[in-house]
């Protein structure tokens, strides 16, 4: 694996891919730009005919007169049930329903987990580059965030240890699995060792494993190994869809849920939607969710080896299963420089400054969504629209 500077040129390993239909229908209009910037699933074609089966089975419901009448709050048993399902997944058994909170999508779940454990006035700790939406959500709570050097294994436990020391932080945010930007997956004995920091100097674990499904093996949660000390979110958004606006929070204990709950019972924005949350649990339940993840995941790993193949003298981090890429920009180019050229190309592409705490010493790198299209078709004209711009001499 060639090295340049910070960033590594992956060799994607050749994957024997299942046939699997994914939408292939309708071009882009011709002049319009093509977005990769959101990171967005592609989506199955045969999705459509599901969800359509799952809405006809819910109208067919006894209580559907009454649906829409309610508030879920934390979840019904039923959903809360069908979340633990889908959450052992990744723990290997079903946590307690009782430690669940079902919630608008994962940024809510954020929201909630942030109000709870930080709190207006004190610090948050991230990686120097994390998901700008968190800082978003901190602003609006009045929470400090304050960034930590990260290598190649993600979060630096020195860094974290003199951060607990001088800063007197409440929390520190991690995404472990595909992170984002860098689709770094952190190693099991790196999340020990910030767990291990964490216990000891009373700071909580936010752990957002939104991407965690997408890689068929991945190492355990944080919140499987140090319970005690971590507050855990995935929602669907990134392996299933995002219009589904549903995730499931999982604290430390089930008074730690009971006290979440009671802080935002009253505040109906986050309560989940009664139709998506049948929706989800329908599709945990009859396993229509699985097919979904698996053709995901299927098509993500289609999807990078179209960028390979469409950058091989680029400069990137990725994964496989990865739904964007950490592309090292070519010295000629400024970020913002290659962000005006690539839209004057016809691809929408997104700062690498954005996910930078300090955007002052942010690298020279591009975030590229190979997820968003919604047709290989679209995906292998931005490629090739990008490539004159990626693939040059350095």
């Amino acid at each position: 694996m060639n090295r340049t500077g910070n960033y590594s040129v992956v060799s994607l390993r050749r994957f024997q891919l299942e046939p699997e239909k994914m939408n292939i229908s309708g071009n882009p209009q011709r002049g319009e730009p093509i977005s990769l910037i959101r990171t967005t699933p592609p989506t199955p074609e045969w999705m459509g005919a599901e969800l359509s089966r799952t809405l006809l089975e819910i109208s067919e419901r006894s209580d559907v007169a009454t649906l829409l009448r309610y508030h879920r709050f934390r979840g019904t048993e039923a959903d809360r049930q069908a979340g633990a399902a889908w959450l052992a997944k990744r723990f290997g058994a079903a946590p307690s329903i009782d430690r669940i909170i079902v919630t608008n999508g994962t940024q809510s779940g954020l929201l909630i987990t942030l109000a709870n454990v930080v709190g207006s006035g004190n610090v948050l700790l991230t990686e120097n580059l994390s998901y700008y939406g968190l800082r978003r959500i901190a602003g609006f709570l009045n929470i400090s965030i304050k960034g930590i050097a990260m290598d190649d294994d993600g979060a630096a436990p020195e860094a974290f240890e003199d951060a607990c020391r001088k800063l007197n932080p409440k929390a520190l945010f991690l995404t472990p699995i595909l992170h984002n930007p860098t689709t770094i997956t952190m190693s099991h004995e790196r999340r020990l060792a910030l767990a291990d920091i964490a216990r000891r100097y009373g700071v909580v674990i936010i752990e957002d494993d939104v991407y965690g499904l997408l890689p068929p093996e991945a190492p355990p949660p944080i919140s499987a190994l140090a319970p005690d000390v971590t507050w855990y979110a995935a929602g669907l958004a990134k392996c299933i869809g995002p219009g589904l606006k549903i995730a499931y929070l999982l604290m430390p204990s089930a008074e730690a849920a009971s006290s979440a709950f009671d802080l935002f019972q009253t505040t109906s924005t986050w309560h989940v939607t009664p139709l998506s949350a049948l929706v989800a649990q329908s599709w945990i339940t009859d396993g229509t969710a699985e097919k979904v993840l698996l053709a995901v995941r299927r098509e993500a790993v289609a999807r990078q080896e179209m960028a390979a193949r469409s950058f091989i003298h680029a400069t990137y981090l990725t994964k496989p299963e990865a739904l964007h890429m950490w592309l090292a920009l070519p010295r000629r180019w400024t970020q913002q420089s290659f962000v005006a050229a690539a839209a004057e190309a016809g691809v929408l592409v997104r700062s690498g400054s954005m996910f930078a705490l300090d955007e002052a010493s942010s690298p020279q790198a591009i975030r590229i969504v190979l997820g968003s299209p919604e047709t290989r078709v679209s995906l292998a004209e931005a490629l090739t629209a990008l490539g004159p711009l990626v693939n040059e001499s350095r």
